[in-house]
């Protein structure tokens, strides 16, 4: 009784002392190679965030959580080619990468921030990125800021290992593909 009394406690402290702002705009940047890492070998895009919110302790960025929609995959370098353009998107969004009709979610969950001396990128943002229902630690520098009631947050450019998450094509061609993602984050919450 006393072990759910002193939770009980803290639960209450955690609701009443914390704030919550929520995601009102968002651009998430995606980038792929073949195994020889040049951009006339890439692939580059967007995915939308179908949800996210960021919470607060003290005006400090205390966590968070974000809900990527994955059948937003879009491949904005085959703008031109319309037909490459789908055949591509469908691609990624299949069972040989992302499988968005059995995982149309991957989530990112902020579970600790470490202030950085830094000028371009002042917090270190450690979460759990999940893909395909595979979870995995990730790391990435931010720069975050806060104005006019509203916190910005853009991230430096970091990679996650497409294996990792079972995103393995799995024919000859996967030797091919870099096992390196790209991504940029630029998020703002109010």
């Amino acid at each position: 009784m006393k072990k759910l009394f002193i939770f009980l406690f803290f639960s209450l402290n955690i609701i009443l002392f914390a704030q919550t702002k929520t995601v009102t705009f968002s651009e998430i940047r995606w980038k792929g190679y073949k195994t020889l890492k040049a951009e006339s070998l890439s692939h580059d895009g967007t995915i939308k965030l179908k949800s996210g919110n960021l919470l607060f302790k003290d005006n400090e960025i205390t966590g968070g959580n974000f809900v990527m929609d994955m059948t937003s995959m879009d491949a904005e370098d085959l703008n031109n080619n319309k037909k490459l353009k789908k055949m591509f998107e469908n691609h990624l969004k299949s069972d040989d990468f992302f499988d968005s009709v059995k995982f149309p979610e991957s989530t990112f969950q902020i579970k600790s921030l470490k202030k950085l001396k830094n000028n371009d990128y002042n917090y270190q943002i450690n979460g759990i990125l999940t893909i395909k229902g595979i979870s995995k630690n990730l790391s990435f520098p931010a720069k975050i800021s806060q104005a006019n009631n509203q916190t910005t947050l853009k991230s430096a450019t970091f990679t996650f290992n497409r294996k990792n998450f079972g995103l393995q094509y799995k024919i000859f061609e996967d030797m091919l593909i870099s096992n390196d993602v790209e991504m940029n984050i630029t998020l703002i919450a109010k």
